[in-house]
């Protein structure tokens, strides 16, 4: 037998905690908050944007430049007609049209030099 000590609780057994509640799937996502701004899609800004960087970039290398300019350049106005991030589309748009003008420039620089070289006889075409 036990005895009580004043200050001391009494010897009886406590009663169980409750179970945790079983895991169950997320709930399917909920609309925006009012005045929440929804996620906008930027996919066709940011490829017309990289694109239009490549196509500047490698402008020395004409069967580079001039596709990925081109797709740039297409995927660059539908990214703004589709309401795209106006300043990245726009950027892929002029950046695109810029290397293929710098390509077909280069183009005919070259073809100009090289023919320039064949007349004054200094290549010989066989």
């Amino acid at each position: 037998m036990s005895q009580n000590v004043p200050g001391e609780q009494p010897a009886v057994p406590q009663p169980e905690q409750p179970a945790a509640p079983a895991y169950s799937a997320p709930a399917a996502p909920a609309a925006p908050a009012y005045g929440a701004a929804a996620v906008q899609p930027k996919g066709l800004a940011i490829t017309a944007l990289i694109l239009g960087i490549a196509s500047i970039v490698f402008c020395w290398v004409w069967w580079l430049s001039i596709p990925a300019g081109v797709v740039g350049l297409v995927l660059g106005i539908i990214g703004l007609r589709k309401g795209q991030p106006r300043g990245m589309a726009l950027t892929g748009v002029i950046l695109s049209a810029i290397g293929i003008v710098i390509a077909i420039i280069l183009i005919i620089v070259i073809a100009a030099i090289v023919a320039a070289a064949i007349q004054q006889g200094l290549v010989t075409v066989s």
